[in-house]
């Protein structure tokens, strides 16, 4: 088919991918975002391109923990007691999704796009001329007593029934992947289903400047309505009095997609995952591999700007301030397992992820408008899943078959 006129709302990595993928297609391609350059989670997250990571959030036995979880604001996982009203419609179908057979449909939904990330990942850095950013040492997950490594191995079986290869480990073998770990590290896996950026910054500004040489349009202002006319959006109206006219949309805004899906009649539940992490430019270190410590639930990131530290979810909405002193409790965890670790000079960064409550994204076309498609909700796996994702709705507003049965991913998923 002809190509369309395409906006697409995002700037982010997910929207830009799918700006870079419509174009290959034949489409035009109009980019509009709040800001001129993403500064929020695209550029502060923790820069792996995760394949292994096919488990949600939400598991089985979940919901015992969470009164736990409302009471420490410093632990993995926290609600804000301040956001719990609003966040109780979310609250409900992320307990729905901790039962054994909901999260075993939500880990097949995710290894089936999780699959192709990599290869998706190089095929996009071929065409950027970005391949001198990703790293390809795997991933190292660390667990504090081969105990704890044994109780996670039906887990990591789970994995390699889905095809993501693992190496169980003592811990010289630990050593010999990750020298700088201390005795903290006592036992874990490598996996080699995982890649990481030097620095995602450096990977989102490689594709603006690879989309601006290809005169792709970029609009900047806050869209607060939606004109729609026989189930078609016909246009976006900005804050500022701006008014765009739109043949088809794609909306991923990220966490704020939700706002602008219920002017469409589709109330989907979307939250804000606020995820943390400081940046150390002189760590006193030389890590090679992204590890992740399984029983802390945060990871340490080699970058070209430092190492960063970061993890968590705190589930506390859009417009809450920071809690930086969850920062700086990932340093204090750090430091039990890298005790040469240098913590002087860290840069913290909060950023907020947009959690569905089943950790599974929706990609889908609108139910309610012939010309909207929906790309958000990839929680802290948006970096991982953005030139995949970008493939499968290109295929979708191309009428292509994509391949892969997309119904775990609509927005009516939940009616």
């Amino acid at each position: 088919m002809s190509g369309q006129n395409v906006t697409v709302i995002g700037n982010g990595i997910i929207g830009l991918c799918i700006a870079r993928s419509l174009l290959n297609d034949g489409h035009t391609v109009t980019v509009v975002s709040r800001d001129a350059v993403d500064e929020g989670t695209s550029i502060g997250n923790a820069s792996g391109i995760a394949q292994a990571e096919i488990f949600p959030i939400a598991e089985p036995g979940l919901w015992k923990k969470v009164p736990g979880m409302l009471m420490d604001p410093l632990g993995p996982l926290h609600f804000r007691l301040g956001h719990l009203p609003k966040l109780m419609p979310w609250m409900y179908r992320f307990l729905h999704a901790c039962r054994p057979e909901n999260q075993a449909r939500g880990i097949a939904a995710l290894a089936a796009i999780m699959e192709p990330s990599i290869r998706d990942h190089q095929a996009m850095l071929d065409d950027i001329n970005g391949k001198h950013l990703l790293i390809g040492e795997g991933v190292l997950f660390v667990y504090r007593s081969e105990a704890a490594r044994d109780h996670a191995a039906p887990e990591w079986q789970i994995r390699q029934d889905y095809g993501v290869d693992s190496f169980k480990l003592d811990r010289d073998g630990i050593r010999q992947h990750e020298p700088s770990l201390g005795e903290e590290a006592r036992a874990g896996y490598y996996s080699p289903n995982w890649a990481h950026y030097s620095d995602p910054k450096q990977v989102l500004n490689a594709l603006h400047s690879h989309l601006r040489e290809r005169d792709v349009t970029f609009l900047t202002g806050e869209v607060v309505g939606l004109e729609s006319i026989d189930n078609k959006v016909a246009a976006l109206h900005f804050k500022d009095g701006q008014r765009h006219i739109v043949d088809h949309l794609v909306i991923a805004g990220g966490a704020w997609s939700g706002r602008l899906s219920q002017q469409l009649g589709e109330s989907y539940p979307i939250e804000a995952d606020r995820g943390y992490n400081t940046t150390l430019p002189n760590p006193g270190m030389d890590m090679k591999k992204y590890v992740t410590f399984a029983e802390d639930n945060f990871v340490a990131t080699p970058l070209s700007i430092g190492l960063r530290i970061g993890g968590a979810v705190e589930m506390g909405g859009l417009d809450a301030p920071p809690n930086y002193a969850r920062s700086d409790a990932l340093i204090q965890l750090a430091k039990r397992y890298l005790p040469d670790l240098n913590t002087e000079g860290g840069t913290q960064w909060m950023g907020h992820r947009p959690g569905s409550p089943d950790s599974i994204p929706v990609i889908s076309k609108s139910a309610t408008c012939d010309n909207v498609t929906y790309a958000f909700g990839h929680g802290h796996l948006g970096l991982t899943l953005s030139p995949t994702t970008a493939r499968l709705i290109t295929d979708m507003i191309s009428n292509r078959d994509p391949g892969i049965d997309m119904t775990p991913y609509r927005i009516d998923r939940y009616r």
